[in-house]
């Protein structure tokens, strides 16, 4: 908050304890998972998601929190990865946004935000 007389007053140090942080998950299968620091999708059994298909690398693709902002990267793969039905650049960071929809074969990744007490 920013200084204002409510900051000074106790409904404004309630407030300020109160702040919620948005962060981002990845909806997968029905599944909510956190997206705290890295994760990592292919077919090997390593990856934090695993997608049993053979249109997916084994190490197919990355999922990076990189301060508050995240970003995916494809690992080379050989079928490309996909947000929103574009396919990105292999080897390249790029900014993912609540609501994207990222394709690795034929599964589908949704990026979805909760708030997050301070």
């Amino acid at each position: 908050m920013s200084d204002t007389i409510s900051n000074k007053s106790l409904l404004g140090d309630r407030l300020n304890k109160i702040q919620r942080e948005e962060q981002m998950e990845l909806m997968f299968k029905g599944k909510n998972i956190p997206l705290i620091s890295k994760v990592t999708v292919g077919r090997e059994k390593n990856n934090t998601i695993v997608i049993d298909s053979q249109l997916v690398s084994r190490h197919h693709a990355e999922i990076h929190k990189i301060k508050n902002e995240y970003f995916i990267k494809d690992m080379d793969s050989t079928n490309g990865t996909f947000v929103n039905n574009v396919k990105i650049t292999p080897l390249k960071y790029y900014r993912l946004h609540k609501d994207d929809l990222v394709s690795i074969g034929k599964a589908n990744i949704r990026i979805v935000a909760y708030f997050e007490e301070k």
